[in-house]
């Protein structure tokens, strides 16, 4: 299952329809706040998100470099990546190899829960969004993302510029489905 929206646990709507979509709060849930500038800050607003939909706290895991291998030779039945800027998450996740990472861990039935940058990390590629995250060379021009799923996402549309999806069309042209998720509104594909 994938879970995406624009905003995640830390948003009182958003966590309750998590907490309807979500079969179980007893597994184990990697949070990965690459995205964030203040990273351990994020992190820790979700984690305690988490918790108030009853996940126990010592079952939740923020993604620590210092602790990579450690945290990676686990398995996790949620797999949390947080918004941000789109093209910093995807460069930390290459460098981590979280890329190979967690489409193992979905592809063993983790359950991906990605917002915002998150949410566009499961497409098939970013590139579609660099007119709204800075840093794009960062990813040295290659935009390839996790690919969980063939459409795209463009999260916020209900606060964006009206053009920002004939943006995405330009970049990505007539043929894959892009969706646009709402301030407080999750898509779920199976």
């Amino acid at each position: 299952m994938i879970i995406l929206g624009s905003v995640g646990f830390h948003d009182t709507m958003n966590r309750l329809k998590i907490g309807e979509l979500l079969p179980h709060q007893n597994g184990t849930m990697l949070i990965i706040p690459f995205a964030r500038t203040f990273e351990a800050e994020a992190a820790k607003k979700e984690k305690n998100g988490a918790a108030m939909l009853d996940f126990k706290e010592e079952n939740i895991f923020v993604f620590d470099r210092a602790k990579a291998e450690e945290l990676m030779s686990r398995d996790y039945d949620y797999i949390v990546v947080l918004g941000g800027n789109t093209f910093k998450l995807l460069h930390e996740v290459r460098e981590y190899h979280l890329d190979s990472f967690i489409k193992a861990q979905a592809a063993n039935g983790a359950v991906y829960l990605g917002f915002s940058a998150g949410a566009c990390l499961a497409c098939p590629d970013v590139g579609y969004v660099q007119d709204f995250d800075e840093n794009p060379y960062i990813t040295d021009g290659n935009y390839t993302a996790l690919g969980l799923m063939e459409q795209y996402v463009l999260c916020h549309s209900d606060i964006r510029d009206p053009g920002d999806i004939q943006k995405c069309r330009a970049y990505l042209g007539d043929g894959p489905e892009l969706m646009t998720i709402k301030e407080h509104e999750l898509v779920v594909l199976a």
